[in-house]
């Protein structure tokens, strides 16, 4: 019980890690590419997939922890990607309130791709490991 509470306090802290992210100006889409303007590149594009990359990236660490958090618990791919998903809501809907952000409903579904990503990874992970020590007894 001691390793899921770890996991609980790790999930909740990224959880507020991402709401303090939200909440910073230099993170919104206008600072972003400011930051990645070049001359090589079209910097709307770079900010584009660099801001949905951090999207995949941090819902599904997300994921991750809250799947670590489960354990024991029937359904615990299924519940650790909804709680991500969920969270992706609640974050999209907090950036409404925000002035020059928006909370997107796309944005969610991409926080729950990168949250399925990562769990389904982790599944086939388990799984080979699962098979292998089978092998081995």
């Amino acid at each position: 019980m001691k390793g899921s509470t770890f996991w609980w306090a790790v999930a909740v802290l990224w959880c507020v890690g991402i709401a303090i992210a939200t909440r910073q100006p230099m993170f919104t889409g206008d600072s972003t590419e400011e930051m990645l303007r070049n001359p090589f590149f079209d910097s709307a594009i770079i900010n584009y997939i660099a801001r949905k990359g951090v999207h995949l990236a941090a819902f599904g660490i997300l994921g991750l922890f809250f799947w670590l958090a489960l354990r024991g618990v029937r359904y615990r791919y299924v519940s650790a990607w909804g709680l991500a998903t969920f969270y992706g809501a609640i974050d999209e809907w907090h950036q409404s309130f925000i002035p020059e952000r928006s909370g997107v409903v796309s944005d969610v579904v991409i926080d729950s791709v990168g949250a399925f990503i990562v769990l389904f990874i982790v599944y086939l992970v388990e799984r080979r490991r699962r098979i292998s020590s089978l092998k081995t007894e």
